[in-house]
């Protein structure tokens, strides 16, 4: 089941300013988060809403994601 993946703006340019070979691994990194919305992050913190945050370690990067199954998205 592929879930649509949503990023914030500050998210979408700082992707459009890596160098094309980093850019295409993220994105098919956000992709695949897309692909198994189930994953697990490295680690999770709690949000003061209740919500857990999922926090994924690649490389030199940490992204953070929540999957809204309600309408089958993720947040990252």
């Amino acid at each position: 089941m592929e879930y649509e993946v949503y990023l914030r703006t500050e998210a979408f340019e700082f992707l459009r300013h890596r160098h094309p070979d980093e850019r295409n691994r993220l994105l098919r990194l956000l992709h695949e988060l897309g692909q198994d919305p189930y994953r697990r992050g490295d680690f999770a913190e709690r949000e003061q809403s209740g919500r857990d945050i999922e926090i994924l370690i690649f490389r030199r990067y940490a992204i953070s994601y929540w999957a809204d199954h309600a309408v089958k998205s993720m947040q990252p």
